[in-house]
């Protein structure tokens, strides 16, 4: 774990439930692990976090701590002891218990009862007016080709509860990569979150970026590219997964609480991914890394990012960069994705790649640049993959010092010879 130095606040910018702001604390990269000296003979209180929550949930805190109140295993379970206190905040007003103040603080009596002011509440009674409001925190740090990290997490009075971090180009409006924490329980995720509207708050400020991601738009800024709208009608279909998606980057589902998971839902962290390859391997990438942190017992750090300017062809048989923004040129439509894993204990890791153009044929892959690094994916058996399957999105494994030879990014890890994570 490294700790990136960030400076002066400078603005507020609200848009839905999210808003900017400049921040000068030190900030952890990564979230601490959750740790409890909790044992099964002295549990008073059993949460499942899948059906026993209320919504909008609040969020949940260890008190007196910048750590959200995680479960205590892959089942989702949030376990606790008489009398523990959990501390709760919403950004807004409390639906329930009325009246409250943002940030309270609850004990656990037995089961699902808990304690507030005097008065037993069920645990899904503690629900907020509407779900807490993240907070993208514009940084002074500087990343790759002159980009800055944006932190994103939960301003809570004083304290900052870290989510995840992105490196993004203001210049290009394209996002590098994002980093943050993969744990043992990181696949006990709440399911079925709703999810909010995308944000572009404090960032895109010349787009309504939404708008550029619809098939509509996709098939005219890819005919004025290419100077062809046959060709544009072929590569954006109408009905299928054949179209450019909001991409992820940092995964919801990585994420534990809704709370987390809701703060994905920026555009500064996706990229123009084929629905193909997005409900294709890239998914299966994402749950086999969930649930291979989880087997393990590991901890991992997670880089998760984009490499190249996708192209793709008229009927002429001329290539082209596609962009979302043209002519402009911002905001292009990655060759590939890649998923770094790295287990800083054992100083291994691996990288995770998906070939993002479900048009390519596989000479295209292999003689256009497609391949970056030697791949070593028969070395790796956790990821349930389809990886020669075009449409799904080819795939393939690297080892990190091989793939950071081509995709430097990340300079923590850039000089490190990790071994195979496998």
């Amino acid at each position: 774990m490294f700790l990136q130095t960030v400076s002066v606040f400078l603005a507020i910018l609200a848009l839905a439930s999210s808003h900017v702001i400049n921040s000068d604390e030190q900030l952890p990269i990564f979230e601490a692990s959750d740790s409890t000296n909790i044992t099964e003979a002295n549990i008073a209180c059993t949460i499942d976090i899948h059906t026993q929550t209320g919504t909008p949930q609040p969020v949940y805190i260890r008190p007196g701590t910048n750590q959200f109140f995680h479960p205590a295993n892959r089942n989702g379970q949030i376990q606790m002891t008489a009398n523990e206190a959990m501390e709760m905040w919403c950004s807004g007003t409390w639906a329930s218990p009325s009246s409250a103040p943002n940030l309270i603080t609850a004990t656990c009596v037995s089961g699902q009862t808990f304690q507030y002011n005097g008065i037993n509440f069920n645990f899904n009674d503690f629900r907020c007016s509407g779900w807490p409001a993240w907070t993208a925190r514009r940084t002074t740090t500087g990343c790759f080709n002159g980009g800055i990290l944006v932190d994103f997490g939960f301003q809570v009075t004083t304290r900052w509860l870290h989510v995840y971090t992105v490196c993004h180009d203001l210049a290009l409006e394209t996002n590098w990569f994002t980093q943050y924490r993969l744990t043992p329980i990181s696949d006990a995720n709440q399911r079925n979150v709703v999810r909010p509207s995308w944000s572009q708050a404090g960032f895109f400020t010349a787009n309504n970026v939404d708008t550029l991601y619809t098939r509509l738009t996709q098939r005219a800024t890819i005919a004025t590219i290419l100077g062809d709208q046959a060709a544009a009608d072929r590569w954006i279909e109408e009905t299928s997964e054949v179209f450019l998606a909001r991409g992820h980057m940092a995964a919801m589902t990585d994420f534990i609480l809704a709370t987390e998971q809701r703060s994905t839902f920026h555009f500064l962290n996706v990229a123009p991914q084929w629905q193909t390859f997005n409900n294709g391997d890239w998914v299966a990438v994402e749950m086999s890394t969930r649930s291979f942190a989880a087997d393990r017992g590991l901890t991992l750090d997670v880089y998760t990012g984009t490499w190249g300017n996708g192209q793709l062809w008229n009927t002429a048989g001329s290539w082209r960069n596609i962009f979302l923004d043209w002519p402009a040129q911002r905001i292009p439509m990655p060759m590939i994705y890649y998923k770094i894993l790295i287990h800083q204990e054992t100083l291994s890791g691996v990288v995770l790649i998906g070939v993002n153009n479900p048009h390519l044929t596989l000479t295209d892959i292999q003689t256009r640049g497609y391949i970056v690094c030697p791949d070593v994916s028969n070395q790796i058996n956790y990821i349930s993959w389809t990886r020669t399957n075009l449409r799904r999105g080819y795939s393939y494994a690297c080892e990190v010092h091989e793939f950071t030879r081509v995709v430097s990014h990340i300079p923590a890890i850039n000089n490190i010879r990790y071994r195979l994570l496998t």
